[in-house]
């Protein structure tokens, strides 16, 4: 019987001399959060008062506890199916806004059977489509978040000087993100 050369690999996982299980300290294998720059806290801690929240117009909502957290998800959730939506759509006027007017515009229903949902990417769209009505009152200020634009209202938010309108503004946006969740 003949025998296999071996090819001197070992088998199983390659040694790797950088790997954290190499460390020689706790926090070293733990992997410390970075949170970055004492400039960059002092930034958090001054737009959105913590240090966890990202350095966006939802992060300052949800920093001065003008929404709650299930809010701040649901927001989250709508802003980046807007901005994945804008980008798959491209086209001549590839924005946010663009793609919401269309949206809106487009919601005569297709087919003669109720409760259609169509497959795919078309479900998607549909499940947006959805959403959006639901926000229709509070459409500026969801569409510029979503577009990296930082609003009127949350640089108020920021001086502590909100209007009525703004207050008006931030009542409509908990109610339409409610209404997504079904809190209300």
């Amino acid at each position: 019987m003949a025998h296999r050369k071996k090819t001197g690999r070992k088998r199983g996982r390659p040694y790797n001399p950088n790997a954290r299980r190499h460390q020689t300290t706790r926090a070293g294998r733990r992997g410390e959060v970075d949170r970055g720059s004492e400039r960059l806290r002092s930034n958090k801690r001054l737009l959105t008062r913590r240090e966890d929240l990202p350095l966006d117009p939802a992060g300052v909502l949800l920093g001065r506890e003008l929404i709650d957290h299930q809010q701040y998800s649901t927001l989250a959730l709508i802003t980046d199916w807007l901005q994945r939506q804008a980008r798959a759509w491209g086209g001549k006027d590839g924005s946010v806004h663009g793609l919401w007017n269309t949206i809106l515009a487009a919601l005569t229903p297709t087919t003669s059977a109720p409760g259609y949902v169509p497959p795919g990417a078309d479900n998607a769209r549909y499940r947006l489509a959805r959403a959006l009505q639901r926000l229709d009152g509070s459409r500026t200020l969801v569409t510029e978040i979503a577009e990296g634009r930082i609003p009127p209202l949350i640089v108020r938010a920021v001086e502590r000087c909100l209007t009525k309108e703004d207050e008006a503004d931030l009542d409509r946006l908990r109610q339409g993100l409610d209404r997504l969740t079904g809190r209300r």
